[in-house]
This record gives C-alpha cells, sequence and structure tokens, in this order.
C-alpha cells in the first residue's frame, strides 16, 4: 500500500464568492395622469337684448338726460337752500307772468265763468249759475222759486222749458257753459248772456246746437235777484 509523498501539498479549497449585495430602493408609485380630454366645440350663444343696436341706439338717447339728473340731484343734496330759493323763484316768476297775460294763476282751479268780469260782480253769477243747472237738471220746482221776483207775465213757463230743454227730459246732452258777456245798467240792474252747447245723438249722426240765454239780474236789499229770463236763440250746427 502506497502513501503519498510527504512533499505534496494537500489540495487547497476555495470558498464561493460571496454576491454584492446592492440594496434596491422601493419606486415610486406615480399617479396616472388622466386622459386628455378633447375641447368641446362651443356654440355661438345669442346676443343679450343690451347688446342689440336698438337697446344702444336708446341707451345713447338716454343716458345724457340721467346723467344731467344724476349730477342735478347731487348738486341740490350739497346745497338745499340755494335749490330751495331757485324753486321758489322760478315758482313766482311763472305765476307774475301766468297772472299778466291771462289774468289767472296757473296754481288756480278752473276759473269759473260765472264770476261776472266787473267789480263786486260774484252774487249775480252764482244766481245765474243756479237756474240754468236748474234747467238742466229738469228741477221745476227749484226754477219756480228762482222765478219769483220776475213780473208775471213775464216769467217763464218752468214745465216747458224742462221739457224741452233739460237733459233729464231730452235727449240733449249740454256742455260747458260760457258767459259771453255782461253789462250793468245805471239802474242798477245787470245784463248777462251765457252760451250753453248741447248735442243730440241720432241714428248715424250727433246734431249740435247752441242755446243763448239772456238774465237780467239785481241786488235788492243785499240779496241778488232774478228779474228775467230770456231765450235769445236756439242755433244749430254742422252735424258729424
Amino acid at each position: 500500500m502506497t502513501s503519498p509523498s510527504p512533499t505534496q501539498a494537500p489540495p487547497t479549497q476555495t470558498p464561493p464568492a460571496i454576491p454584492d449585495y446592492k440594496p434596491t430602493l422601493p419606486t415610486e408609485n406615480k399617479p396616472e395622469l388622466p386622459a386628455e380630454r378633447k375641447p368641446a366645440r362651443t356654440t355661438p350663444s345669442r346676443r343679450r337684448i343690451g347688446a342689440t343696436r336698438t337697446a344702444r341706439i336708446i341707451k345713447g338717447v338716454l343716458r345724457p338726460p340721467l346723467k344731467i339728473l344724476y349730477y342735478l340731484s347731487t348738486w341740490i343734496k350739497k346745497h338745499k337752500l340755494s335749490a330751495l330759493a331757485i324753486i321758489v323763484l322760478l315758482i313766482a316768476s311763472i305765476t307774475a307772468t301766468s297772472s299778466y297775460l291771462t289774468g289767472t294763476s296757473p296754481l288756480a282751479t278752473q276759473q269759473d265763468p260765472f264770476n261776472f268780469p266787473y267789480n263786486g260782480g260774484k252774487g249775480e253769477g252764482n244766481l245765474v249759475k243756479t237756474w240754468l243747472y236748474a234747467l238742466r237738471d229738469g228741477d221745476t220746482t227749484h226754477l219756480q222759486l228762482l222765478d219769483q221776483n220776475i213780473s208775471q207775465g213775464q216769467a217763464p213757463d218752468p214745465t216747458m222749458l224742462v221739457s224741452q230743454y233739460s237733459q233729464a227730459k231730452t235727449h240733449l246732452t249740454w256742455g260747458e257753459t260760457t258767459v259771453i258777456a255782461v253789462t250793468q245798467q245805471s239802474d242798477t240792474t245787470i245784463d248777462s248772456f251765457v252760451q250753453v252747447p248741447v248735442s243730440a245723438s241720432g241714428p248715424g249722426t250727433v246734431v249740435k246746437g247752441i242755446m243763448l240765454w239772456h238774465f237780467v239780474t239785481a241786488s235788492v236789499n243785499g240779496q241778488d235777484v232774478l228779474l228775467g229770463v230770456d231765450m235769445i236763440s236756439l242755433r244749430g250746427l254742422q252735424s258729424s
């Protein structure tokens, strides 16, 4: 049996190679981007009413006066006393001008035509007005009371007048009565002439006319009395 020689080295055993350690980092989860949306097509919208040509024209017309009113109101708020003085002076000048040209005040109510145009003549006008309105309304009793100072034989028959000229008994419609002339006589009596427009409706037509009345009045013991009433004329006008 043979044995190895002492000079021969024993076989060396090489250990297995250790692999290099490389640490791995966790991967970041990136959020998914949404899919790109396609741009929607825009449809042309209707024009606003304020953008139309007509609206712009109206704005252009109204804007200047509105601005003037705005600045005027602002000025009045800052200068109240001056604005009040200007308004008072303006009203006074209008009143004075109207009174000078027309004889009436613009702030007065409708002028009563029965305020007779002479010094002190008012009660006679009320008497004439009362008589005419009694005739218009067909008030026979009132007419008899007003005619009690007229001489017998000269007083008109109230019943006949009502049946011919009143609105209550006929188809006539009275218009606005107007005093057209007033004369004061030397014996203190007053002659007044009153015009009354009337109209009557027919089949397809409207007939118009004018009544002219003459009144004689006087003041007896401080009381206005009616001394005479006459129907001067009833004149027809052109039909329409």
